[in-house]
């Protein structure tokens, strides 16, 4: 479902890479994106667009200091989602999604939106 829209929401595949302190493991997600939150079914993760500060793209380079024994491509780039939870504690999720540019794209301008 790769970029699909509905009239609510616009999901991304992608494979979660870590950097959550509740999420150790890599796996498959789905990013569901909605004028509201992006949820993470296979986290059981709904993320307030108002909370989200930072969503960047990133090269390897960049993100080995934080997380590292990753195989990644050199020149690839994979997106970061910084965020503040419920506990006020700052996570950092990192992202292979199949359209990053168009789904960090996407979450700015829906935070904007929710600004507004």
């Amino acid at each position: 479902m790769s970029g699909e829209n509905d009239t609510a929401s616009t999901t991304y595949d992608a494979k979660y890479l870590g950097g959550h302190s509740g999420f150790p493991k890599s796996r498959a997600v789905h990013l569901k994106l909605t004028s509201e939150h992006i949820e993470i079914p296979e986290l059981s993760l709904m993320i307030p667009l108002k909370r989200i500060f930072i969503v960047q793209l990133v090269k390897e380079e960049k993100l080995a200091t934080r997380l590292l024994n990753l195989p990644w491509a050199k020149d690839k780039k994979f997106m970061m989602l910084t965020y503040e939870d419920e506990a006020n504690f700052e996570e950092s999720m990192v992202f292979d999604v199949k359209k990053t540019e168009e789904a960090k794209n996407a979450i700015l301008n829906a935070k904007k939106l929710a600004i507004t």
